[in-house]
């Protein structure tokens, strides 16, 4: 389809920056070059952070997952497993293992669920009697002879140190966002990724006169969309269909022009 619309693609070709002249959009590509366009389109999407503790890397793909689908609940069950955080994404995953693990650790910074999770959630955790959660703690070391063995966690208010028996861990600590190529027109939140329709309420870096459409930044004529976008679900469905809803505001923004 893009072929056949007439569509320039440049791979690899990273933007490296984003200015604006008039209405347009000027993108600087890594080798310099320079791309115009009347509307902008933001899906650069979003890395899930990683922890920053030794054998981490080692282990990715064959021990630490950062998701918790079908496959992975197979490869636990009847084992022991660590999941890594205390948000609404952890506790899913607590649970949703449980069915298959024999015992669910669930490692948690703070001393309270409710605190970055539903109640809901966090009640539903503590009736599951093969998920224990770990406060106060943390991940120090990933261990294992080839194949993913054990990790050692710290009580972070005690410093009592212990070494976790597990086949997997699951870490759900967050994302980072591809966003720091953008200026400062472009509206971020506290964890930068972008603002879009009504999160901009009352922003001073929006000046056009009507309202920004759903998915439009505080830049008139530049869209986000996908995990890059504050708010969105974070799934790939989503992402999707927020691509193609873009399209559709393209078109109503151009009118204007």
């Amino acid at each position: 389809q893009a072929n056949k619309f007439g569509a320039i693609l440049s791979v690899p070709a990273p933007v490296v920056g984003l200015k604006f002249q008039n209405a347009y959009s000027i993108l600087t590509l890594e080798g310099g070059e320079t791309v115009a366009a009347k509307c902008l389109l933001i899906a650069t999407g979003a890395d899930y952070r990683r922890l920053e503790v030794d054998g981490c890397s080692r282990f990715e793909g064959s021990g630490v997952y950062y998701a918790a689908t079908s496959n992975e609940a197979q490869l636990c069950r009847g084992s022991d497993v660590v999941i890594v955080g205390g948000g609404n994404s952890a506790g899913q995953a607590a649970v949703f293992l449980a069915e298959q693990a024999r015992k669910v650790y669930l490692v948690v910074r703070d001393n309270d669920l409710t605190r970055s999770m539903s109640r809901y959630l966090a009640g539903r955790i503590e009736q599951t009697p093969n998920i224990e959660v770990l406060y106060n703690t943390t991940v120090q070391r990933m261990s294992g002879d080839g194949h993913f063995a054990s990790v050692e966690i710290v009580n972070n208010v005690t410093g009592e140190t212990q070494t976790l028996e597990i086949t997997a861990l699951f870490s759900f600590i967050g994302a980072v966002p591809h966003t720091r190529w953008l200026p400062a027109e472009i509206e971020r939140d506290a964890k930068e990724f972008v603002r879009t329709g009504p999160a901009l309420s009352g922003s001073s870096r929006w000046t056009a006169a009507r309202q920004p459409f759903l998915l439009e930044t505080s830049r008139p004529g530049v869209f986000a969309s996908g995990d890059v976008r504050s708010g969105s679900v974070k799934r790939v469905a989503s992402a999707v269909g927020e691509g193609a809803m873009a399209v559709q505001f393209v078109h109503e923004y151009l009118k204007e022009m």
